[in-house]
């Protein structure tokens, strides 16, 4: 019989999250980097049309487009925590991974768009150098936006939310279109007039940046509503456990898939033939107590009983 570890409750392993008020610390993640954008793009956008810096205006608007993931962020999470009902009857979990969705496509629009207006620039007149502060502002944009994104990024693994994955990797891109920002400017301020031309290839950097990270964030979440299966050490620790239970010969087969910030499994457990029908039911009910009760990010276990057979081992 194989034997299983416990699954600790605060496993920060992608996919198993740590317990009922999961959707509540995503929403808090969401506020805490709705206020951090706020701030920055307030000044982004101050130093960038003061300090005459395009590239600037381009992360501002970046950093206003980050308090409209997160607030798409924060609907999602309110959607997914929603009861199931007689129209949802598996719940409203795929709402979580719809958001990361919609963050995702902004942000190949929002670097489209910016992209766009930054060689639209090219042709127009050499405008005067960026100001120094403007150097400092990126520098001050870079650490916020790390921080926020390490922040996230744990958070969202721990639990196992796609959504806040997205919101995070927003922060990072924010944070690598500022160190574009820091070059180009540093560029048009040292070269003069002759290299006024990089903070507007700063701009675009910036742009190339957002769609990257949109497309990579597109793809993953598509999978995830295409119901793609957990695989790897966390399904393999839950077929341990249901393998260890009282009555179970073998795990035939196990399906785990993600909802949310919750998984849902079927899993097909072999029992001994000569057991009656009620006593195959209870221990297809241990299994599921037994998943329940050690997997916190679980929503629900379906158990099909079949007759072992030896001769498939």
């Amino acid at each position: 019989m194989i034997r299983g570890r416990e699954i600790p409750r605060d496993s920060d392993r992608e996919g198993f999250g740590p317990g009922v008020d999961a959707y509540e610390k995503g929403a808090r993640a969401a506020w805490v980097g709705i206020a951090g954008n706020i701030f920055l793009s307030l000044i982004k956008f101050l130093s960038g049309i003061l300090g005459h810096s395009a590239a600037m205006v381009a992360d501002g608007v970046h950093s206003l487009s980050d308090i409209l993931s997160s607030g798409i962020v924060l609907a999602g999470m309110k959607m997914a925590r929603k009861s199931p009902d007689h129209e949802h009857p598996y719940g409203h979990g795929k709402a979580e991974s719809v958001a990361a969705q919609a963050v995702s496509l902004f942000l190949i629009f929002l670097g489209g768009m910016i992209f766009y207006n930054s060689v639209r620039g090219l042709s127009r007149p050499t405008p005067p150098a960026p100001a120094n502060y403007v150097l400092v502002i990126a520098a001050v944009s870079i650490l916020v936006k790390e921080g926020l994104f390490r922040y996230k990024i744990r958070l969202g693994k721990r639990l196992g939310s796609s959504s806040l994955i997205a919101d995070a990797w927003h922060h990072r891109s924010d944070a690598f279109s500022s160190i574009a920002v820091l070059v180009g400017v540093a560029l048009a301020i040292l070269g003069g007039p002759r290299f006024h031309i990089a903070d507007h290839l700063a701009a675009m950097a910036v742009a190339g940046i957002i769609c990257y990270t949109g497309i990579k964030l597109l793809l993953k979440t598509s999978s995830e509503l295409l119901d793609r299966v957990v695989d790897g050490e966390a399904a393999e620790e839950i077929g341990r456990l249901a393998a260890q239970t009282a009555g179970v010969e073998r795990v035939e087969k196990l399906l785990v898939r993600k909802s949310g910030l919750e998984l849902m499994i079927d899993i097909h457990i072999e029992v001994d033939p000569a057991l009656s029908v009620v006593e195959g039911h209870r221990i297809a009910g241990r299994v599921k107590g037994e998943l329940m009760g050690r997997v916190p990010a679980l929503k629900s276990v379906l158990v099909h009983v079949e007759p072992h057979r030896p001769a498939l081992e």
